[in-house]
């Protein structure tokens, strides 16, 4: 089965996770951890997004995560909403990422696992 995660976008740490402005799915390697994980994955692409344009300008910033990400039908996702059957949640800010668990009997009720400085 696949590890299922959703990555959001935010313009400030304080912003209510469901306020996200933009928000994507991974439909599979969406586990933080191992080579193939999502932090080991996005971390590269944001810093470089970080250090050429700002990840601040988040429409630009989760256009190019998606570029980066695609390889083929499947794998990657512009979401309009959140999916009840993810595993993980990624919160990215223009400082930092934060890495959630999503429990599946309650996928609101997210616990931060570890904060990334971007």
């Amino acid at each position: 089965m696949s590890t299922r995660c959703q990555i959001g976008f935010y313009e400030t740490g304080e912003t209510n996770l469901e306020k996200w402005e933009a928000l994507l799915y991974r439909h599979s390697d969406g586990y933080p951890e191992s080579e193939h994980g999502v932090i080991s994955t996005i971390k590269p692409i944001l810093d470089d997004f970080q250090a050429n344009r700002g990840l601040d300008d988040l429409e630009y910033a989760s256009a190019w995560l998606v570029a980066k990400l695609k390889t083929d039908y499947l794998n990657i996702g512009i979401s309009n909403g959140f999916h009840g059957d993810i595993e993980y949640f990624y919160a990215i800010y223009p400082d930092k990422m934060v890495v959630y668990e999503t429990p599946t009997d309650n996928p609101r009720d997210w616990k931060a696992l570890e904060t990334i400085a971007l």
